[in-house]
């Protein structure tokens, strides 16, 4: 059996079907009570459209911005303990 790949078929901004696989830093943008603060998760598994510039995260780069913007949301309100 083929092994099946976690690439998107096309860019979810543009729809182009240049993409390239990449680890950088994926910025977070938080809404709510924290509106207006940004969140940098490094090294992060992630898909560039090379048209367009858009970052998508893989599975795995997903669940690691997930993990991290939970963790940072709770450090900023003072949750941790």
């Amino acid at each position: 059996m083929p092994k099946k790949s976690s690439k998107p078929v096309n860019c979810q901004a543009c729809g182009d079907t240049n993409l390239v696989r990449k680890i950088t830093t994926y910025p977070v943008v938080l809404s709510g009570s924290l509106a207006g603060k940004r969140i940098n998760v490094g090294r992060v598994a992630l898909h560039e459209c090379l048209t367009c510039g858009h970052l998508m995260p893989t599975p795995a780069g997903q669940a690691k911005v997930d993990r991290c913007t939970e963790m940072s949301v709770r450090l900023f309100l003072g949750q941790l303990h």
